[in-house]
């Protein structure tokens, strides 16, 4: 995948009202995150919602950058290292961003999912619960 598709991919995710959902409609029926984000204001207007504010291109090469500076990557679900078991859910993520060896994401595993804005407690309740 292209750099320019892989920057495409992540500001199409990072619009705002662009869901998991609506991430993998807009892929199936343009093909493409460069694609996508063409039609995007178009459909939107059409659909009566306005004008789309569509994620910056800064913002999302600084995304990119950033996780390759602490060692990781972003992997869309229409790639061989995504997670077949993550892949097969329901509104499944349409990027993750990984560090360290992929091939693990192909063994049974156990995944911790919360909430972004976690109260302290949970947070601790999620590491106690980790390190079980």
């Amino acid at each position: 995948m292209t750099h320019a598709e892989r920057l495409a991919r992540l500001r199409l995710i990072r619009t705002p009202h662009v869901g998991p959902v609506s991430w993998h409609q807009l892929m199936q029926r343009f093909g493409s995150g460069e694609a996508a984000l063409d039609a995007l204001p178009d459909l939107v207007l059409h659909g009566g919602a306005g004008k789309v504010q569509i994620a910056s291109a800064d913002i999302a090469e600084r995304e990119l950058v950033r996780a390759a500076d602490l060692g990781a990557r972003h992997i869309f679900s229409d790639e061989p290292d995504y997670s077949p078991l993550l892949r097969e859910g329901e509104g499944t993520p349409p990027v993750v961003i990984v560090r360290g060896d992929t091939t693990m994401l192909r063994s049974r595993c156990v995944a911790i999912v919360g909430a972004r804005n976690a109260s302290a407690i949970a947070c601790q309740f999620a590491r106690q619960l980790a390190a079980s």
